[in-house]
Protein backbone atom coordinates (compact mmCIF):
# COMPACT_ATOMS: atom_id res chain seq x y z
CA UNK A 1 0.00 0.00 0.00
CA UNK A 2 1.42 3.40 -0.97
CA UNK A 3 0.33 6.57 0.76
CA UNK A 4 1.00 9.65 -1.37
CA UNK A 5 1.36 12.98 0.36
CA UNK A 6 1.24 16.05 -1.88
CA UNK A 7 3.66 18.88 -1.14
CA UNK A 8 2.90 21.57 -3.71
CA UNK A 9 4.01 20.02 -7.00
CA UNK A 10 6.09 17.29 -5.40
CA UNK A 11 4.89 13.86 -4.44
CA UNK A 12 6.28 12.07 -1.41
CA UNK A 13 5.67 8.35 -1.35
CA UNK A 14 5.71 6.90 2.13
CA UNK A 15 5.50 3.13 1.78
CA UNK A 16 3.75 1.11 4.40
CA UNK A 17 5.94 -1.99 4.74
CA UNK A 18 8.63 -3.37 7.01
CA UNK A 19 11.38 -1.23 5.52
CA UNK A 20 9.51 2.06 5.47
CA UNK A 21 7.54 4.48 7.57
CA UNK A 22 4.34 3.08 8.99
CA UNK A 23 1.61 5.66 8.57
CA UNK A 24 -1.47 5.39 10.79
CA UNK A 25 -4.61 5.70 8.68
CA UNK A 26 -8.01 6.57 10.11
CA UNK A 27 -9.13 2.99 9.46
CA UNK A 28 -6.21 1.56 11.46
CA UNK A 29 -6.77 4.10 14.23
CA UNK A 30 -10.41 3.10 14.61
CA UNK A 31 -9.48 -0.59 14.58
CA UNK A 32 -7.59 -0.04 17.84
CA UNK A 33 -10.93 0.39 19.62
CA UNK A 34 -14.12 -1.55 20.18
CA UNK A 35 -16.75 0.57 18.47
CA UNK A 36 -19.72 -1.66 19.32
CA UNK A 37 -22.56 0.10 21.07
CA UNK A 38 -24.40 -1.29 24.07
CA UNK A 39 -27.58 -0.32 25.86
CA UNK A 40 -27.63 2.00 28.84
CA UNK A 41 -28.52 -0.95 31.05
CA UNK A 42 -25.50 -2.91 29.78
CA UNK A 43 -23.37 0.18 30.30
CA UNK A 44 -24.35 0.34 33.96
CA UNK A 45 -23.98 -3.41 34.44
CA UNK A 46 -20.63 -3.96 32.72
CA UNK A 47 -18.56 -0.80 33.27
CA UNK A 48 -16.25 -0.17 36.21
CA UNK A 49 -14.60 2.94 37.61
CA UNK A 50 -10.86 2.76 38.17
CA UNK A 51 -9.67 4.37 41.37
CA UNK A 52 -7.09 2.61 43.56
CA UNK A 53 -9.25 -0.41 42.87
CA UNK A 54 -11.94 -1.25 40.34
CA UNK A 55 -15.50 -0.39 41.44
CA UNK A 56 -18.64 -1.38 39.50
CA UNK A 57 -20.05 1.73 37.84
CA UNK A 58 -23.58 1.34 39.19
CA UNK A 59 -22.31 1.26 42.79
CA UNK A 60 -19.89 4.10 42.21
CA UNK A 61 -22.65 6.31 40.82
CA UNK A 62 -24.84 5.62 43.86
CA UNK A 63 -22.11 6.51 46.34
CA UNK A 64 -21.35 9.73 44.45
CA UNK A 65 -25.05 10.48 44.08
CA UNK A 66 -25.00 11.15 40.35
CA UNK A 67 -28.38 11.93 38.83
CA UNK A 68 -30.10 10.11 35.98
CA UNK A 69 -29.22 13.09 33.78
CA UNK A 70 -25.54 12.69 34.76
CA UNK A 71 -25.66 9.03 33.77
CA UNK A 72 -27.25 9.96 30.44
CA UNK A 73 -24.46 12.39 29.60
CA UNK A 74 -21.79 9.81 30.52
CA UNK A 75 -23.51 7.20 28.37
CA UNK A 76 -23.70 9.59 25.44
CA UNK A 77 -20.00 10.43 25.36
CA UNK A 78 -18.60 7.04 26.32
CA UNK A 79 -20.91 4.86 24.21
CA UNK A 80 -23.01 6.73 21.66
CA UNK A 81 -20.47 9.35 20.60
CA UNK A 82 -17.19 7.42 20.94
CA UNK A 83 -16.65 6.76 17.23
CA UNK A 84 -17.22 10.41 16.36
CA UNK A 85 -14.83 11.46 19.12
CA UNK A 86 -12.12 9.13 17.77
CA UNK A 87 -12.65 10.40 14.22
CA UNK A 88 -12.44 14.00 15.38
CA UNK A 89 -9.27 13.28 17.36
CA UNK A 90 -7.63 11.64 14.35
CA UNK A 91 -8.55 14.47 12.00
CA UNK A 92 -7.27 17.11 14.39
CA UNK A 93 -4.13 15.45 15.77
CA UNK A 94 -3.05 12.58 13.50
CA UNK A 95 -4.17 13.34 9.96
CA UNK A 96 -1.24 14.30 7.72
CA UNK A 97 -1.90 17.32 5.54
CA UNK A 98 0.41 19.95 4.04
CA UNK A 99 4.08 19.34 4.90
CA UNK A 100 5.63 22.42 3.32
CA UNK A 101 7.00 24.78 6.00
CA UNK A 102 8.48 27.38 3.70
CA UNK A 103 5.37 29.58 3.51
CA UNK A 104 4.49 29.64 7.21
CA UNK A 105 4.52 32.80 9.30
CA UNK A 106 7.65 32.52 11.41
CA UNK A 107 6.83 32.10 15.10
CA UNK A 108 8.27 30.78 18.35
CA UNK A 109 4.84 29.57 19.38
CA UNK A 110 4.68 25.81 19.72
CA UNK A 111 0.91 25.95 19.20
CA UNK A 112 0.77 28.01 16.03
CA UNK A 113 0.25 25.93 12.88
CA UNK A 114 -0.49 22.77 14.93
CA UNK A 115 -1.22 20.69 11.81
CA UNK A 116 2.53 20.45 11.19
CA UNK A 117 2.84 18.35 14.34
CA UNK A 118 0.52 15.72 12.87
CA UNK A 119 3.18 13.95 10.80
CA UNK A 120 5.23 13.45 13.97
CA UNK A 121 2.26 12.42 16.09
CA UNK A 122 1.16 9.96 13.42
CA UNK A 123 4.49 8.18 13.02
CA UNK A 124 5.11 8.01 16.78
CA UNK A 125 1.57 7.86 18.13
CA UNK A 126 2.27 4.96 20.51
CA UNK A 127 5.34 6.64 22.00
CA UNK A 128 3.67 10.02 22.31
CA UNK A 129 0.27 8.86 23.55
CA UNK A 130 1.05 5.62 25.40
CA UNK A 131 4.65 4.58 26.08
CA UNK A 132 6.11 7.83 27.42
CA UNK A 133 5.32 8.39 31.08
CA UNK A 134 5.96 11.05 33.70
CA UNK A 135 7.10 11.22 37.30
CA UNK A 136 4.27 13.64 38.07
CA UNK A 137 1.98 11.67 40.39
CA UNK A 138 -1.42 10.43 39.25
CA UNK A 139 -1.13 11.42 35.58
CA UNK A 140 -1.73 8.45 33.30
CA UNK A 141 -0.89 8.17 29.57
CA UNK A 142 -3.66 9.44 27.33
CA UNK A 143 -3.97 6.38 25.09
CA UNK A 144 -3.86 4.00 28.06
CA UNK A 145 -6.98 5.68 29.42
CA UNK A 146 -8.70 5.58 26.02
CA UNK A 147 -7.96 1.88 25.47
CA UNK A 148 -9.31 1.00 28.91
CA UNK A 149 -12.37 3.16 28.40
CA UNK A 150 -13.41 1.81 25.00
CA UNK A 151 -11.97 -1.72 25.09
CA UNK A 152 -12.06 -2.78 28.73
CA UNK A 153 -15.19 -1.02 30.00
CA UNK A 154 -13.10 0.85 32.55
CA UNK A 155 -13.62 4.54 33.32
CA UNK A 156 -10.82 6.45 34.98
CA UNK A 157 -12.21 8.14 38.09
CA UNK A 158 -11.22 11.61 36.83
CA UNK A 159 -13.88 11.32 34.14
CA UNK A 160 -16.68 11.07 36.70
CA UNK A 161 -15.66 13.82 39.10
CA UNK A 162 -18.12 16.73 39.52
CA UNK A 163 -15.86 19.06 37.51
CA UNK A 164 -15.71 16.57 34.62
CA UNK A 165 -19.46 16.00 34.65
CA UNK A 166 -19.95 19.77 34.50
CA UNK A 167 -17.65 19.94 31.47
CA UNK A 168 -19.52 17.11 29.78
CA UNK A 169 -22.70 19.20 29.90
CA UNK A 170 -20.76 21.83 27.95
CA UNK A 171 -19.70 19.25 25.36
CA UNK A 172 -16.05 19.32 26.44
CA UNK A 173 -15.31 15.59 26.51
CA UNK A 174 -12.17 15.98 24.38
CA UNK A 175 -10.93 18.80 26.64
CA UNK A 176 -11.23 16.57 29.69
CA UNK A 177 -9.21 13.78 28.09
CA UNK A 178 -6.57 16.16 26.77
CA UNK A 179 -6.37 18.07 30.02
CA UNK A 180 -6.19 15.28 32.59
CA UNK A 181 -3.96 12.74 30.86
CA UNK A 182 -0.38 12.69 29.69
CA UNK A 183 0.93 13.06 26.16
CA UNK A 184 4.61 13.37 25.34
CA UNK A 185 5.60 16.85 24.24
CA UNK A 186 6.39 17.55 20.60
CA UNK A 187 8.40 20.49 19.38
CA UNK A 188 6.53 21.91 16.42
CA UNK A 189 8.70 21.70 13.27
CA UNK A 190 7.58 25.28 12.57
CA UNK A 191 9.52 26.42 15.65
CA UNK A 192 12.65 24.67 14.36
CA UNK A 193 12.17 26.24 10.94
CA UNK A 194 11.78 29.65 12.59
CA UNK A 195 14.89 29.04 14.68
CA UNK A 196 16.88 28.00 11.60
CA UNK A 197 16.24 31.42 10.11
CA UNK A 198 18.13 32.99 13.01
CA UNK A 199 21.15 30.72 12.68
CA UNK A 200 24.09 31.12 10.31
CA UNK A 201 25.97 28.30 8.65
CA UNK A 202 24.94 25.27 6.66
CA UNK A 203 25.15 22.33 9.09
CA UNK A 204 23.67 21.33 12.41
CA UNK A 205 24.06 18.59 14.99
CA UNK A 206 21.33 17.52 17.41
CA UNK A 207 22.21 15.28 20.43
CA UNK A 208 18.62 13.98 20.36
CA UNK A 209 16.29 13.55 17.38
CA UNK A 210 13.09 14.93 18.91
CA UNK A 211 10.78 12.39 17.24
CA UNK A 212 12.28 13.38 13.84
CA UNK A 213 10.86 16.90 14.27
CA UNK A 214 14.31 18.55 14.39
CA UNK A 215 15.37 17.12 11.06
CA UNK A 216 12.06 18.07 9.45
CA UNK A 217 12.16 21.65 10.70
CA UNK A 218 15.82 22.46 10.08
CA UNK A 219 16.17 20.84 6.68
CA UNK A 220 13.08 22.66 5.43
CA UNK A 221 15.43 25.67 5.39
CA UNK A 222 17.32 25.62 2.09
CA UNK A 223 20.39 27.11 3.82
CA UNK A 224 20.80 24.02 6.03
CA UNK A 225 22.34 21.35 3.83
CA UNK A 226 23.73 18.89 6.39
CA UNK A 227 22.00 17.34 9.39
CA UNK A 228 23.63 14.97 11.90
CA UNK A 229 21.79 13.59 14.92
CA UNK A 230 21.72 10.83 17.48
CA UNK A 231 19.12 9.15 19.68
CA UNK A 232 18.74 5.99 21.75
CA UNK A 233 15.33 4.85 20.44
CA UNK A 234 16.07 2.68 17.42
CA UNK A 235 12.69 3.33 15.75
CA UNK A 236 13.30 7.07 15.89
CA UNK A 237 16.75 6.68 14.33
CA UNK A 238 15.40 4.51 11.51
CA UNK A 239 12.34 6.68 10.86
CA UNK A 240 14.35 9.90 10.85
CA UNK A 241 16.61 8.48 8.18
CA UNK A 242 13.68 7.20 6.13
CA UNK A 243 11.72 10.43 6.41
CA UNK A 244 14.74 12.56 5.52
CA UNK A 245 15.39 10.51 2.38
CA UNK A 246 11.80 11.14 1.27
CA UNK A 247 11.55 14.81 2.20
CA UNK A 248 15.11 15.96 1.52
CA UNK A 249 16.82 13.48 -0.83
CA UNK A 250 19.53 15.94 -1.91
CA UNK A 251 20.72 16.86 1.58
CA UNK A 252 23.40 15.18 3.69
CA UNK A 253 21.95 13.16 6.56
CA UNK A 254 23.83 11.09 9.12
CA UNK A 255 22.01 9.40 12.01
CA UNK A 256 23.55 7.57 14.96
CA UNK A 257 21.75 5.33 17.42
CA UNK A 258 23.76 6.05 20.56
CA UNK A 259 23.53 7.98 23.81
CA UNK A 260 24.93 11.45 23.13
CA UNK A 261 27.24 11.22 26.15
CA UNK A 262 28.93 8.17 24.58
CA UNK A 263 29.47 9.54 21.07
CA UNK A 264 32.93 10.82 22.01
CA UNK A 265 33.95 7.15 22.24
CA UNK A 266 32.64 6.36 18.77
CA UNK A 267 35.80 6.36 16.62
CA UNK A 268 33.86 6.55 13.36
CA UNK A 269 31.88 9.57 14.53
CA UNK A 270 34.88 11.45 15.96
CA UNK A 271 36.97 10.77 12.86
CA UNK A 272 34.22 12.01 10.58
CA UNK A 273 33.20 15.03 12.66
CA UNK A 274 36.44 16.46 13.89
CA UNK A 275 36.84 19.24 16.42
CA UNK A 276 34.96 22.45 15.54
CA UNK A 277 32.99 20.89 12.68
CA UNK A 278 29.45 22.19 13.25
CA UNK A 279 28.04 25.66 12.74
CA UNK A 280 25.09 25.00 15.05
CA UNK A 281 23.95 22.55 17.70
CA UNK A 282 20.38 22.32 18.94
CA UNK A 283 18.31 20.03 21.11
CA UNK A 284 15.58 19.86 23.70
CA UNK A 285 17.17 17.52 26.24
CA UNK A 286 15.22 15.10 28.43
CA UNK A 287 13.73 16.94 31.39
CA UNK A 288 15.07 14.28 33.74
CA UNK A 289 11.97 12.32 34.79
CA UNK A 290 9.32 14.81 33.73
CA UNK A 291 9.07 12.67 30.60
CA UNK A 292 10.23 9.06 30.90
CA UNK A 293 10.86 7.47 27.51
CA UNK A 294 11.16 3.80 26.64
CA UNK A 295 14.56 2.18 26.13
CA UNK A 296 17.29 0.78 28.34
CA UNK A 297 19.77 3.40 27.18
CA UNK A 298 17.64 6.38 28.17
CA UNK A 299 19.64 8.73 30.37
CA UNK A 300 17.21 8.43 33.28
CA UNK A 301 17.59 4.64 33.21
CA UNK A 302 21.38 4.83 33.11
CA UNK A 303 21.60 7.59 35.72
CA UNK A 304 18.58 7.40 37.99
CA UNK A 305 19.91 9.89 40.56
CA UNK A 306 19.59 13.51 39.51
CA UNK A 307 23.15 14.40 40.50
CA UNK A 308 24.54 11.50 38.44
CA UNK A 309 22.30 12.46 35.53
CA UNK A 310 23.66 16.00 35.56
CA UNK A 311 27.28 14.83 35.71
CA UNK A 312 27.25 11.76 33.48
CA UNK A 313 24.58 12.64 30.94
CA UNK A 314 24.27 16.41 30.82
CA UNK A 315 27.85 17.57 31.36
CA UNK A 316 29.29 14.87 29.09
CA UNK A 317 26.85 15.90 26.34
CA UNK A 318 27.79 19.56 26.79
CA UNK A 319 31.48 18.62 26.57
CA UNK A 320 30.75 16.85 23.30
CA UNK A 321 28.96 19.95 22.02
CA UNK A 322 31.93 22.14 22.93
CA UNK A 323 34.28 19.79 21.08
CA UNK A 324 32.13 19.71 17.93
CA UNK A 325 31.08 23.34 17.60
CA UNK A 326 33.00 26.02 15.74
CA UNK A 327 34.39 28.98 17.70
CA UNK A 328 31.74 31.24 16.16
CA UNK A 329 29.01 28.59 16.29
CA UNK A 330 25.76 28.66 18.23
CA UNK A 331 24.53 26.15 20.79
CA UNK A 332 20.86 26.44 21.64
CA UNK A 333 18.55 24.23 23.64
CA UNK A 334 15.16 24.30 25.29
CA UNK A 335 14.60 23.66 28.98
CA UNK A 336 11.29 23.52 30.79
CA UNK A 337 10.65 25.75 33.78
CA UNK A 338 9.30 22.67 35.56
CA UNK A 339 10.30 22.53 39.21
CA UNK A 340 9.56 19.74 41.62
CA UNK A 341 12.38 18.58 43.84
CA UNK A 342 14.86 20.03 41.37
CA UNK A 343 15.54 23.19 39.38
CA UNK A 344 16.66 22.03 35.93
CA UNK A 345 16.96 25.51 34.46
CA UNK A 346 19.46 26.58 37.08
CA UNK A 347 21.39 23.33 37.34
CA UNK A 348 21.73 22.57 33.64
CA UNK A 349 22.62 26.12 32.67
CA UNK A 350 25.25 26.36 35.43
CA UNK A 351 27.01 23.37 33.86
CA UNK A 352 26.72 24.77 30.34
CA UNK A 353 28.24 28.07 31.46
CA UNK A 354 31.48 26.27 32.27
CA UNK A 355 31.96 25.79 28.51
CA UNK A 356 29.70 28.38 26.84
CA UNK A 357 28.56 31.97 27.33
CA UNK A 358 24.83 32.71 27.43
CA UNK A 359 23.97 35.30 24.79
CA UNK A 360 20.16 35.44 24.78
CA UNK A 361 16.99 33.56 25.56
CA UNK A 362 13.53 33.36 24.05
CA UNK A 363 10.36 32.17 25.79
CA UNK A 364 8.70 29.42 23.79
CA UNK A 365 5.00 30.18 23.74
CA UNK A 366 3.06 27.14 24.92
CA UNK A 367 -0.51 26.83 26.04
CA UNK A 368 -0.89 24.51 28.99
CA UNK A 369 -3.91 22.36 28.20
CA UNK A 370 -3.55 20.40 31.43
CA UNK A 371 -5.98 21.25 34.22
CA UNK A 372 -3.48 20.22 36.89
CA UNK A 373 -1.81 23.05 38.78
CA UNK A 374 1.40 21.23 39.64
CA UNK A 375 3.72 23.55 37.80
CA UNK A 376 4.67 26.32 35.45
CA UNK A 377 5.46 24.44 32.25
CA UNK A 378 6.88 27.39 30.33
CA UNK A 379 9.89 26.56 28.20
CA UNK A 380 12.86 28.76 27.31
CA UNK A 381 15.22 28.59 24.33
CA UNK A 382 18.75 29.45 25.49
CA UNK A 383 21.46 30.59 23.07
CA UNK A 384 25.17 30.19 23.81
CA UNK A 385 28.53 30.99 22.25
CA UNK A 386 31.59 28.81 22.98
CA UNK A 387 34.06 30.00 25.59
CA UNK A 388 37.74 29.92 24.69
CA UNK A 389 38.60 26.86 26.78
Amino acid sequence: MVIVIIIKKCEINIFNNNMSLKILTLKKWLKLFNLNKISKKQFLETFNVKTKKSIPLKYYLKTKKLSKKDIDILYFFIIENKEQYLINFYNKSLKIADLDLTNITLSFSNNKNPKYKNLIRNIYYKDILLYTKTEIPNIRPFLEVLLELFNKNTIDYKLVTPSSIAMLYKGLFSNILSGFYFRSSILNPCVLYTLSKQLKGSNIFTPTLGWSSYMYGFLSNSNITEYVGTDVIEDVCVNTKLLSSELFPKKKIDIYCSPSENLKNNKKFIKKYKRKYFDNIFFSPPYFKLEIYRGKLQSTNLYSKYEDWLLLYWEETIKLCRYLIKNNGVLCYIISNYKNRINMNRDMNNITKKYFKLTKKIVLNNSNINFTSHNDNSEIIYFFKPLNV
